[in-house]
C-alpha cells in the first residue's frame, strides 16, 4: 500500500528502490509470457524508477508502486498470432494524474489511457485500451506519461477471430459466393484513412507555404521538423484515429456489406528500404479486414497510390501532386509488382477479401499502356493467389483496350469504372430536382432500351465479366432525394449484377452538421455540430504533441450520420405500409421521375405494354388482402396485374385521371400465401404512372 510516507521515501531514494526491485525479481527477467495472457506487473525484465509492495488486491502477491511521470517497466512477451489485442490494466490511485501507454522501441503503440482516482492506493479498478502486436518474441514497455498510480497486472486478450465469410468468385458476369449464389455487393470507400485527401478534412491542415494539398507534403513537413521516426509515429496516430471500431459499426448500420479500402504503397512497403516490408506492414489492412468480417462485411483492397504515382498530374489522391512517374520509371513499376506479390501472399485464402483492386484511377498514361501493365500485375497476383477476384482498372476512356479477358483464359477477373453523373460536367444540372431526375435517367434505359447504365450493361453482358462501380456519389447534390437515390443506385447496379462502393464513408468540416440531410457533404457520416467542431492545424508551427492531439481527436469526435441514407438503405417493402412503386428490386422497361403527389419523392413513369417490376415481400399470413394502387394517366384503358411466379393474383384497370401528375387511388383484392416471396406488377396495357401501392390484410 502506498502511503504518504512511502511516497516520500520513494522520492528520496529512487535509485535504492530500483536496485532492490531489480535484484528481487531478477529471476523473472529472462522469462517470456505467452500472449494472450496476463503479465504480473512486478514481473518486469527491466524498469526505471519503480518499486514493488505487497498488494491487497484479489489474488494477493505484489504490485508495482511509486510510479511517477516517465517511469517505465519492460516485459518480455511472445504473442501467438499477429493481430489486435484488448489490453486491461489493473490500477489503483488516490489521485487523477496517472497516464500510461504501451511502447516498443521508444515508440507509443497504443492509445494513452488515463488512470482514474480509484479512491485509494489499494482500491483497484480495471481500465483498458487496444494494441496491434506482431507474432513472436518481443519486448513491450508500460510507460507512465503521468505518474501517481499503482499497477497490479496487465492482461492481453486476442480480439475475436471472426467467422469466415464464403469466398467471392466469378460466375460469368456475376459475383457469386462459394455455393454459386449471387452476391449483391453494396458498400462504401474508406477515403482519407490510409491514403489522405485533404479536401475531406476541410483543407484544415497547412504548413508555412499554405494549405497542405497532398500526403507527400504533410509527411515531408513532419519528417523535416521531427525526423522520419517521429513522422511515422504521428502518421500512425492519425491512422489509428481516423477510423476506429465505431466506424465499422456505423458502416454496417448504413446497410453496407463491402468496404473498399484505399491505401498508399508506403503503408506496406518500407519507403526507406525498397523491396522490404514495414515492421507494421499489415497492421491497418488486417484491422480493416478483421473488423469488417466480424460484422459480415467484405473488403476490397485498393492500391490508391503507387510509388511515383499513377494518376493524372493534378491529382492529390495518389499521394503526390505531379507527374505520374509510375509510367516512366521501370523501377517503380517493378516495386508495384513486388508490392502486389506480397499482398497476394499475405491474403491468399482470406475469404473476407472480396477482391484486389490493382490501381486506382491510373490515368497518367494511355489506355493501351494501362491494359498491358494491368495484365502484368494480374499475372503477378495470380502466381501467389489462385482464387481471389482481381479487378482490372478502368481508364477514363473506358475498358475497351483490354479486349475480352475470357479469351485469355483468365478466371475470377472483373472490370471497374468510377461513375460520377451530375458532377464535373458529366450530365451536370442545377438544383436538387433536376439532379434527382438526371440520376433516375442514368439508372434506367430509355424508351429504345439504350442509354447510360443500360449501355454499360450491354457491354459487360457481352464480355461475360463482373463489374465494380468503385466510386459513385449519389447524394451530395440531391437534397431530400439523396437517401432514396442512393438506395436506387445500389439496387439498379445490383440488378445488373454489378458491385458498387460509394465515395465516401466520412468527411469532416469545421462546423460539422446538425443532421439536416437536405444539405449534406460527401460522407455518409460527418462530424456533429454538437461538440464535434474542429479547428485548423499548422504543421510547421505546432508541436508534435499538438499534432498528435489533433490527430487523436478524430477517434472521439462526435459523429452524425445521414439518416435519410440509413433509412432507405435499410428500407424493405412490408405489408400494411406504403410500398414506393419505384423501389422495385428488378424490372423490365420501367423508369422513374420526381412526383408532385402528396409526400413528394418519385413515381414510376413511362410504362409501356409488357413492362414489369418486382418486389421482395414477406406476407405474414395466408388469406385475403386489400390492395391499393396510387396511379395517374391521361389515357383510358390502362391495365396491370399483380402476379407471383407468372400467375395472376389480381387485375386492375387504370382510369384517365386527367394528367400524369393527377393522382387517384384504385383498389383490388388478392389471396396471398404466407411467406417470403416476389410479387410483380405487370403492365398488360401501359400508359400510366404509379406512385405507391399497399397491401392490407382483411
Amino acid at each position: 500500500m502506498e502511503s504518504t510516507l512511502h511516497r516520500d521515501v520513494r522520492m528520496a531514494l529512487p535509485a535504492l528502490a530500483g536496485t532492490l526491485a531489480a535484484a528481487l525479481f531478477s529471476t523473472a527477467c529472462a522469462a517470456q509470457t505467452a500472449l494472450p495472457g496476463k503479465l504480473e506487473a512486478e514481473s518486469y525484465a527491466s524498469m526505471q524508477g519503480v518499486a514493488t509492495e505487497a498488494t491487497s488486491d484479489v489474488g494477493g502477491g505484489a504490485n508495482v508502486g511509486w510510479i511517477e511521470t516517465n517511469d517505465w517497466m519492460s516485459y518480455s512477451v511472445n504473442p501467438a498470432t499477429s493481430g489486435w489485442y484488448t489490453v486491461q490494466y489493473r490500477v489503483a490511485s488516490a489521485a487523477a494524474t496517472g497516464q500510461l501507454v504501451l511502447s516498443q522501441n521508444a515508440k507509443d503503440i497504443s492509445d494513452t489511457v488515463s488512470v482514474p482516482n480509484t479512491g485509494g492506493w489499494q482500491t483497484w479498478s480495471t481500465i483498458s485500451s487496444r494494441v496491434y502486436l506482431n507474432a513472436g518474441p518481443q519486448n513491450l514497455a508500460v510507460f507512465a506519461k503521468g505518474g501517481g498510480f499503482n499497477l497490479n497486472w496487465i492482461n492481453f486478450t486476442a480480439e475475436n477471430t471472426p467467422v469466415a465469410l464464403p469466398a467471392i468468385r466469378q460466375d460469368g458476369r456475376y459475383w457469386v459466393d462459394s455455393s454459386g449464389k449471387r452476391v449483391n455487393l453494396r458498400g462504401v470507400n474508406l477515403g482519407n484513412w490510409l491514403q489522405m485527401e485533404f479536401w475531406m478534412l476541410n483543407n484544415s491542415i497547412s504548413n508555412s507555404n499554405g494549405a497542405v494539398n497532398d500526403q507527400c507534403t504533410l509527411e515531408g513537413t513532419l519528417a523535416g521538423r521531427f525526423g522520419n521516426a517521429e513522422k511515422e509515429r504521428l502518421m500512425g496516430v492519425y491512422r489509428d484515429s481516423w477510423i476506429t471500431t465505431r466506424d465499422f459499426d456505423l458502416m454496417k448500420g448504413m446497410g453496407m456489406n463491402v468496404i473498399r479500402v484505399p491505401f498508399y504503397f508506403s503503408l506496406v512497403e518500407n519507403e526507406y528500404s525498397p523491396y522490404n516490408l514495414r515492421a507494421d506492414a499489415w497492421k491497418h489492412l488486417d484491422f480493416a479486414i478483421n473488423e469488417a468480417e466480424k460484422r459480415g462485411m467484405y473488403v476490397i483492397l485498393d492500391l490508391h497510390g503507387t510509388v511515383g504515382g499513377q494518376a493524372a498530374a493534378g491529382e492529390q489522391h495518389d499521394g503526390c501532386i505531379g507527374a505520374a512517374q509510375l509510367w516512366t520509371n521501370a523501377g517503380y513499376r517493378d516495386r508495384t509488382k513486388w508490392l502486389w506479390d506480397k499482398i497476394a501472399e499475405r491474403y491468399r485464402g482470406r475469404n473476407a477479401v472480396a477482391a484486389y483492386d490493382l490501381l486506382n484511377e491510373p490515368w497518367g498514361t494511355d489506355a493501351t499502356t494501362l491494359a498491358n501493365y494491368a495484365y502484368e500485375l494480374f499475372n503477378v497476383v495470380r502466381a501467389k493467389d489462385p482464387n481471389h477476384m482481381i479487378l482490372l482498372p478502368g481508364h477514363n476512356s473506358g475498358i475497351d483496350a483490354y479486349g475480352n479477358p475470357n479469351t485469355r483464359g483468365l478466371s475470377n477477373v472483373a472490370f471497374w469504372m468510377h461513375f460520377y453523373p451530375g458532377l464535373w460536367g458529366w450530365n451536370e444540372v442545377p438544383g436538387a430536382v433536376n439532379q434527382a431526375n438526371m440520376h433516375a435517367n442514368w439508372l434506367h434505359c430509355n424508351a429504345s432500351g439504350t442509354g447510360e447504365s443500360c449501355d454499360w450493361n450491354t457491354k459487360l453482358t457481352g464480355l461475360n465479366t463482373p463489374f465494380l462501380i468503385g466510386e459513385l456519389q449519389p447524394w451530395t447534390l440531391l437534397g431530400s432525394y439523396g437517401g432514396q437515390i442512393t438506395r436506387k443506385t445500389y439496387d439498379a447496379y445490383n440488378m445488373y449484377g454489378w458491385a458498387a462502393t460509394s465515395w465516401a464513408y466520412k468527411n469532416v468540416t469545421y462546423g460539422g452538421s446538425n443532421g439536416d440531410t437536405n444539405s449534406w457533404g460527401w460522407g455518409m457520416v460527418t462530424n456533429s455540430s454538437n461538440g464535434g467542431g474542429m479547428g485548423s492545424l499548422n504543421v510547421s508551427t505546432a508541436s508534435n504533441a499538438q499534432i498528435e492531439s489533433y490527430f487523436r481527436g478524430f477517434a472521439t469526435q462526435p459523429l452524425v450520420r445521414n439518416e435519410s441514407i440509413a433509412y432507405w438503405m435499410n428500407w424493405k417493402p412490408a405489408v400494411g405500409a406504403r410500398i414506393e412503386a419505384e423501389m422495385f428490386t428488378t424490372h423490365s422497361g420501367m423508369r422513374m421521375e420526381t412526383t408532385s403527389d402528396a409526400g413528394g419523392g418519385f413515381n414510376v413513369s413511362n410504362v409501356d405494354n409488357n413492362d414489369w417490376m418486382s418486389y421482395p415481400i414477406n406476407v405474414p399470413k395466408t388469406g385475403w388482402y386489400q390492395l391499393q394502387f396510387r396511379v395517374a394517366s391521361i389515357y383510358n384503358g390502362g391495365q396491370f396485374v399483380l402476379s407471383k411466379n407468372g400467375s395472376d393474383l389480381a387485375t386492375v384497370t387504370v382510369p384517365n385521371t386527367g394528367g400524369w401528375q393527377n393522382w387517384q387511388t384504385v383498389t383490388a383484392r388478392a389471396y396471398l400465401q404466407a411467406g417470403q416471396q416476389d410479387l410483380a406488377i405487370f403492365a398488360r396495357v401501359g400508359g400510366w404512372n404509379m406512385n405507391w401501392w399497399q397491401l392490407n390484410a382483411e
